[in-house]
């Protein structure tokens, strides 16, 4: 059998959006040779239950985000086998993405030919998740050792400021991957290629500048400036950490024989450590066409709320010149506290003072009062299980109810804390399990839960009802590792997120430009 020497190459293309890309794909549907099947990963990976022959991805912009791909897998030994059952989620809320185009096969050598087994139709599942995704679920049949399954989809999304993040590595060695993206005007992206390259301060620091300058220069000389520079806004100087300002452009980058990974750091998930390309829209402007609308719905503040043929129905939802841009964070916490699932939340009143009084009464000091207000909101409210950054229910409802996300849990705890004139706040963060959340621009839906900051005698506090536990300084443990911002009035901003009791509870100011 053929073994694969392992080499990092790292291919980067780009082209104007009508330049096209050469034809030719990495991979064709039906074009398998014996070759393929007899390939061994080499070194450390040769015990390797599965090879990824080839995953190629393309994204293209319409009046929808449209993602295709294409993955194909060898598989080597009975370990291998977990990989024939697949699953592909799917966002479903407000009709926001249309799944088709499902295809998937496996290959196997029987006397000298390749022999193939479709999967068929009626044998992929459909399966809901929440209220807000679903999934498509398969098994390819006749899978044993040395076969090769593929598959291929495309799904068309609403969702055009945060697309969806493409990872090279994989748990598994990876011969060939390759993403595809193609930014039309008017839409100008941001593109980040990250290698388990962190920045340090100073680097945010400059690229927050870089930011600054996108954000104040006009349109004709940025792009001017831009297009000298090969239209990266930012870069380390090595191919670990790179961001291109992406207009009316197509991009290809190919890394080819990864090998696998299957261990990170602390709680971060492993995909954190694998090099990755992520997509998020800076601006769009100008007259756009009629069937981009649904795509623009998604922009608005009402949308989660109100859904696609809600403001379908709106003719002020119509409008002919549109201009959108990347939120400063400023700008972000100034929406957080006018919304009214976040901050009107905190305004409500639960119980009234009286409830306040009762429950701080003989408690002399801020502590005392801290740990009063907790212990009630602990064991009247039950957490659903759910995290989330926002409440999803009206404040009214959720009291009734006394049960509710994690969100509307802590939520209600700063909402008691304030009404007795504590300082307290809430914190949104990405749990542990899902990695550092991005400091430098504000990403749509990056945080998944909230929790509490409260300053008592000069120091800080942090509190989490979801982890249930009696003591008021207990977290949950995936609250621990990760970084949280601030949603403050008077002083917003990132904290860092300790161990109770590690001796590094108070607020560590990180390295950050601001805007």
């Amino acid at each position: 059998m053929k073994t694969v020497s392992f080499v990092f190459l790292i291919i980067l293309s780009s082209l104007p959006a009508n330049a096209g890309f050469r034809t030719k794909s990495p991979i064709r549907w039906g074009k398998v040779s014996p070759a393929e099947f007899k390939l061994l990963p080499p070194g450390k990976d040769s015990e390797s239950s599965a090879l990824v022959l080839c995953d190629f991805g393309d994204i293209e912009i319409t009046n929808r985000t449209f993602y295709k791909r294409h993955t194909r897998i060898l598989i080597l030994n009975e370990e291998g086998l977990e990989y024939a059952t697949v699953e592909i989620p799917y966002e479903t809320n407000n009709r926001h993405d249309d799944f088709y185009e499902l295809k998937a096969r496996t290959l196997v050598m029987e006397n000298g030919e390749i022999v193939i087994y479709n999967v068929p139709s009626g044998q992929i599942e459909n399966i809901r998740i929440n209220e807000k995704w679903s999934k498509k679920k398969f098994t390819f049949p006749h899978v044993k050792p040395g076969a090769i399954i593929e598959y291929r989809y495309v799904i068309a999304s609403l969702d055009f400021e945060k697309l969806d993040t493409w990872y090279f590595q994989r748990e598994i060695p990876v011969l060939w991957s390759e993403v595809r993206f193609q930014a039309p005007d008017p839409f100008m992206y941001l593109v980040t290629y990250a290698n388990n390259r962190p920045l340090s301060g100073d680097e945010e620091i400059d690229f927050g500048k870089k930011l600054e300058w996108l954000y104040n220069t006009r349109q004709r000389p940025r792009r001017m400036e831009l297009a000298r520079n090969s239209h990266i806004l930012f870069s380390t100087g090595e191919n670990k950490y790179k961001v291109w300002a992406m207009n009316n452009m197509k991009k290809k980058i190919v890394m080819k024989n990864m090998p696998a990974l299957t261990t990170g750091a602390g709680n971060e998930p492993v995909s954190a450590f694998y090099p990755q390309l992520r997509f998020h829209l800076f601006e769009s402007s100008g007259n756009l066409p009629r069937n981009f609308r649904p795509l623009l719905f998604t922009v608005r503040d009402d949308y989660e709320t109100r859904g696609e043929w809600s403001l379908m129905r709106d003719r002020s939802a119509y409008i002919g010149y549109v201009h959108y841009r990347l939120k400063t964070w400023t700008q972000f916490n100034e929406k957080l506290l006018e919304s009214e699932r976040f901050g009107r939340f905190l305004l409500r009143q639960h119980g009234g003072t009286r409830l306040i009084d009762s429950l701080t009464a003989g408690k002399p000091d801020g502590r005392g009062k801290m740990h009063a207000v907790y212990d009630f909101v602990r064991k009247n409210f039950s957490w659903n299980g759910e995290y989330a950054s926002a409440a999803g229910q009206d404040f009214g409802d959720f009291i009734r109810k006394r049960s509710g996300s994690s969100a509307e849990l802590n939520l209600l705890l700063v909402n008691m804390l304030q009404h007795t004139g504590m300082q307290a706040d809430p914190v949104l963060i990405r749990t542990a399990n899902l990695g550092i959340p991005e400091k430098l621009y504000p990403v749509k839906d990056q945080f998944n839960h909230v929790i509490v900051a409260v300053q008592v005698a000069g120091e800080q506090y942090l509190l989490d009802v979801t982890s249930n536990s009696p003591g008021y300084n207990e977290l949950n443990v995936l609250d621990i590792g990760t970084q949280g911002w601030i949603v403050s009035e008077n002083n917003p901003g990132w904290l860092e997120i300790f161990a109770p009791g590690s001796g590094k509870e108070s607020k560590e100011e990180l390295p950050r430009f601001r805007l």
